[in-house]
C-alpha cells in the first residue's frame, strides 16, 4: 500500500539538500554504497525507498521472483553465453561482420529498466533472480538419482543476469562510474558459475578494491585460488588495484 502512494518530488523540495545524506532513509541499514557519498545514487535511492522496502520484504520471505519483479520485468533476456572480455563494453561493428564472430544483442526491457535504477536496487533484484534460479535448479535436481540418470541442471537465470550487468557496466564505463563493489561481486559469481574462473577472479578483485568489507567476495575469491603463486598474484593486484 505504501508503494502505491504517489511520491513527493524530492528534487524540488526546498527542505532537501541534494548534497546531504538522507538521515531518515528507512533502508539505511541495507546501504551497499561505498563510504564516499554519491549524490546521484542518493537521489535514486530516496526515490526508490518504498519500492526497496517492498522488494526487501519479498526477499526476506524468500519470494525471489516477486522481489526481482518490483524493479525489473519478470522475464530476463536469455541470450547465448559467449566468451567475455575483461571489461564488458558494447562493441561497434567495423566493416563487414565476421560470420564466426558473436553479434551484440540489443538491450531488452530488463536492461533498459536497469539503466534507471540505483546500484542497490539493481543488486537486490539481480541477486534475487540468481537465488531464484538456484532454487529452481535444486528442485529440478531432486528428480535425478545419479550421474547416469540425466544431465546436470544449471541455473537458467545466469545468462540473463550477465547480459544486464554487461550492459550496465558498458553504460557506466562511459560515465566513469562503477557498480559499488556489489554488482562486480555478482558478476564474478555469474562468471564463476559459467566456469570462467580467470575472469571471475579479476571481477572479485575489482569488487574488494571498491568495497573491501564484502566478506562474500573474499570467500568466493579464496575458492578460486589453487596455489601460493595465485595468492601472491591476487595480493599484488589488490595492492596496486590492477
Amino acid at each position: 500500500m505504501l508503494n502505491s502512494l504517489p511520491r513527493p518530488d524530492l528534487a524540488s523540495s526546498p527542505d532537501t539538500d541534494p548534497d546531504s545524506p538522507m538521515p531518515d532513509e528507512p533502508h539505511a541499514a541495507y546501504s551497499f554504497q561505498p563510504p564516499a557519498v554519491d549524490t546521484a545514487e542518493s537521489a535514486l535511492e530516496a526515490r526508490e525507498a518504498h519500492q526497496f522496502l517492498l522488494a526487501k520484504t519479498y526477499f526476506d520471505c524468500r519470494e525471489f521472483d516477486r522481489c526481482a519483479a518490483v524493479f525489473l520485468p519478470s522475464t530476463l533476456p536469455r541470450v547465448p553465453v559467449v566468451a567475455r572480455s575483461a571489461t564488458p563494453t558494447a562493441t561497434k561493428a567495423k566493416g563487414k561482420a565476421n560470420a564466426n564472430a558473436s553479434q551484440s544483442t540489443p538491450p531488452g526491457p530488463a536492461s533498459l529498466a536497469a539503466s534507471s535504477l540505483s546500484r542497490k536496487a539493481l543488486f537486490l533484484a539481480l541477486y534475487a533472480k540468481y537465488l531464484s534460479g538456484e532454487k529452481r535448479k535444486d528442485e529440478e535436481s531432486e528428480m535425478i538419482l545419479g550421474p547416469s540418470d540425466g544431465a546436470v541442471t544449471a541455473n537458467r537465470e545466469l545468462n540473463g543476469i550477465a547480459a544486464i550487468l554487461e550492459q550496465y557496466f558498458a553504460d557506466r564505463q562511459s560515465k566513469g562510474s562503477y557498480g559499488g563493489g556489489w554488482l562486480e561481486y555478482l558478476y564474478g559469481i555469474v562468471l564463476a558459475k559459467g566456469k570462467n574462473e580467470d575472469l571471475a577472479k579479476e571481477w572479485f578483485i575489482r569488487s574488494v578494491n571498491i568495497y573491501p568489507f564484502n566478506w562474500g567476495a573474499w570467500q568466493e575469491l579464496a575458492n578460486l585460488l589453487n596455489s601460493i603463486e595465485e595468492v601472491s598474484d591476487v595480493i599484488l593486484c589488490y595492492q596496486y588495484s590492477c
